[in-house]
């Protein structure tokens, strides 16, 4: 016996689901190719400690994977945005490492050679290279690289039709952006850095990143419905109808955020995404009364209702004649949009045959009648947003020792039990303690005029025109300010100088100081 249903196919169309999950693929951000930096050879002298040379060598392997990542994945080669993810993981703890090291060594942090840290923005027009000597500004620009990674791999995987990874790669993504909106940008603000929005990448603005967190909510919520239609059976018509609301509630926010709190950045982004906004905000409204209609179709009561709700449904796939007019953008052979044209297309066609359906039963079987208007008892009063941003937060590091040589002129340490033991025999906990001491009184001589000064990595620059980035944080006391009472000497003549650094660190990481 045949099965299949008599008439025509009333069912949601496939093209609903493309519709329903469209998004705008937005680049990485990308490093600068023709300035090349090492942390190994700016911190030779003042990193000369074997963990710092360890860290210094393996953040300069780790920046040049992740580099490699990202220009990869600009040219279109097989590089996927989870290789990007992953090379940005490995290469944070090394730079927040680096960055936590000159925080609280501020005296000792001092460079070779300078750092002067190139990015262009993934979400702008134009790929022009920001600069920056502030270790802040690399750290956050890999951070929104991790975000935009984990939004580009999303879309990767809504292109294959995993949905569900989709919108979880989605709400991860808000939740990089929520971190930098509201923990890393406003901590570098406060710590009185002339940092100037117009001066940085847009990504790591506090508007865009917050505005971002909206918009990648939105879209993860857009997987959602996805999911649910891709399913095989009948839907929950109600809970599609308020999440779609909900979804175009969520994305006018975005949009409302980026107009209060990201008017300097909005002329930079490519304005089809926000054309594509536009559209998606008109479509999941549209969306939202069609699934509303057939919740009160199949539930046997509403006809009359259900016919108004679907009629009403159909005005926001029409074109619009203006862009404040209900309706969709234009999506004519010119337009950005005329990829989606063809399912627009297919949808309508449905949504009239359906209606059609539903007139012909309704005058002939139920004879309710139909409203001119939705009844404000009826229309859905607001959305159900269900998404939230998966929790982010940088993993633990521990400083790293960093030091300064002491001078050939400085004079003798004083005798100690009657001993007076020479600079070999003394421990590096000694030396700094020294050598501290005689800071504080002002003994320690100048360098020599043939050496080239050393640049610091949290302040800003000599000469060259001072960064928006580069201002000191606030001071923070040396380990080496005020060194805890002696105990014991760790250093002795029949200890060498590996068992000596050995005990150093391992005293270190115990949070002893030197």
């Amino acid at each position: 016996m045949n099965d299949e249903p008599i008439g025509p196919d009333l069912s949601h169309p496939d093209s609903a689901i493309r519709l329903a999950s469209a998004v705008h693929r937005f680049p990485c951000p990308e490093i600068g190719a023709e300035r090349q930096i090492s942390f190994s050879d700016s911190f030779r002298t003042a990193g000369s400690h074997p963990t710092t040379r360890a860290v210094t060598s393996q953040a300069d392997s780790a920046r040049a994977s992740l580099s490699e990542a990202l220009v990869g994945s600009s040219k279109g080669t097989t590089v996927s945005h989870k290789s990007i993810v992953r090379s940005a993981q490995k290469y944070l703890p090394f730079i927040h490492q680096i960055l936590l090291t000159c925080k609280v060594q501020p005296e000792v942090a001092r460079l070779d050679e300078r750092l002067i840290f190139e990015w262009s923005s993934g979400v702008e027009k134009s790929r022009a290279f920001f600069q920056s000597e502030a270790l802040m500004f690399e750290m956050v620009m890999t951070i929104a690289c991790e975000g935009m990674g984990l939004a580009g791999d999303a879309c990767d995987e809504s292109t294959n039709g995993n949905f569900a990874a989709a919108s979880r790669g989605f709400k991860q993504s808000a939740g990089v952006m929520q971190f930098l909106a509201e923990d890393q940008l406003p901590k570098w603000i406060a710590r009185g850095s002339n940092v100037d929005d117009k001066d940085l990448p847009s990504e790591i603005t506090v508007g865009v990143c917050d505005a971002f967190k909206a918009l990648f909510l939105a879209v993860a919520q857009q997987m959602a419905v996805a999911t649910v239609l891709v399913k095989p059976g009948t839907p929950n018509w109600g809970l599609l109808a308020k999440l779609c609301l909900g979804v175009a509630e969520q994305l006018e926010l975005f949009m409302s955020n980026m107009q209060s709190k990201a008017s300097v950045q909005m002329p930079k982004i490519d304005p089809n995404f926000f054309t594509l906004v536009a559209f998606q905000v008109s479509m999941q409204r549209g969306l939202s009364l069609y699934f509303q209609s057939r919740s009160i179709w199949e539930s046997n009561a509403g006809y009359g209702l259900a016919i108004c709700l679907l009629n009403e449904a159909t005005t926001y796939l029409l074109e619009r004649d203006s862009e404040t007019n209900r309706g969709l953008p234009d999506l004519g052979p010119k337009s950005p949009l005329r990829a989606l044209s063809k399912d627009v297309t297919f949808m309508r066609a449905h949504m009239r045959q359906l209606l059609k359906s539903w007139e012909k039963d309704n005058s002939l079987v139920y004879f309710e009648k139909v409203p001119q208007s939705i009844p404000e008892s009826e229309k859905l009063k607001s959305g159900i947003m269900m998404m939230k941003p998966e929790p982010y937060e940088l993993k633990e590091v521990e400083p790293v020792p960093l030091s300064l040589p002491a001078s050939n002129s400085l004079p003798p340490p004083p005798p100690s039990s009657g001993v007076v033991r020479t600079e070999q025999e003394m421990s590096d906990e000694e030396l700094a303690r020294q050598l501290q001491n005689e800071l504080n009184m002002g003994a320690v001589p100048a360098p020599k005029p043939t050496t080239k000064p050393a640049n610091n990595p949290m302040s800003s620059p000599p000469k060259p025109t001072p960064s928006a980035m580069s201002g000191p944080p606030r001071p923070v006391p040396s380990m080496m300010s005020s060194p805890p009472k002696p105990k014991s000497s760790i250093a002795s003549s029949n200890k060498s100088d590996e068992d000596v650094a050995r005990e150093l660190q391992a005293k270190f990481n115990r949070g002893e100081g030197y």
